[in-house]
């Protein structure tokens, strides 16, 4: 198997924690020349996006899918929780990570510019995004470390890339850093990134943001 790669992107690093945690053997790969919008990976995948997955002469696209697959295939050590209640409070955390964390966050990248900053733009997505973290608040469990308990679950795999860019990208433009308002996330937050799987990752970004951003 192989992973089509991006350092940077939140929706490929979901899938990296997964594959870390299963211990799978997949090869990361980065797109062909050109990168992820030439027509040559366009030609491997229609999506012309990360993350895509090659398996048994197919090409997978779109990390909730790919994350389906894996659990579908490789269902132990499992990333889903024992019971359906859990296993939907993870999904409704997955959804609020990709479908409302992460828009408003993605606009932030094309503010760290001083000169070019406009601070309406900045205020409004950052308003946003902690409207949108606090709904995470109502899900977080409180009973073990992780997201849903004492278990790492595709939760955690989804919430983790996109709190992490906002914990450098918020400060970045002034404003605090997100698991500094709320005593259930900070505490998540630091538990999170003491699996191995996670510890990964988090290394992995910080390399790649310091390669891009300097720091």
């Amino acid at each position: 198997m192989q992973l089509y790669n991006s350092p940077l992107s939140p929706f490929v690093a979901r899938i990296r924690i997964q594959i870390y945690a299963k211990g799978l053997d997949v090869e990361l790969v980065e797109p062909p020349d050109g990168g992820h919008s030439s027509d040559a990976y366009r030609a491997l995948n229609f999506t012309g996006k990360v993350p895509a997955l090659a398996v048994d002469g197919v090409v997978i696209p779109e990390s909730g899918a790919i994350a389906e697959f894996l659990e579908d295939r490789f269902p132990e050590p499992s990333m889903l929780p024992g019971s359906d209640l859990d296993r939907a409070r993870s999904r409704v955390i997955t959804e609020i990570s990709s479908a409302y964390l992460f828009p408003p966050l993605s606009g932030l990248f094309g503010q760290l510019d001083p000169e070019k900053r406009d601070a309406g733009i900045v205020s409004e997505s950052v308003g946003e995004f902690s409207a949108k973290l606090a709904w995470i608040e109502h899900v977080l469990d409180e009973s073990g470390p992780y997201a849903i308990g004492s278990q790492l679950t595709l939760a955690d795999a989804q919430l983790h890339p996109i709190v992490f860019f906002a914990t450098r990208l918020l400060p970045m433009l002034g404003e605090k850093d997100p698991t500094q308002d709320s005593t259930r996330l900070a505490r998540w937050w630091e538990n999170v990134r003491k699996h191995d799987a996670v510890a990964r990752v988090d290394a992995e970004m910080a390399a790649a943001v310091a390669t891009v951003f300097g720091g």
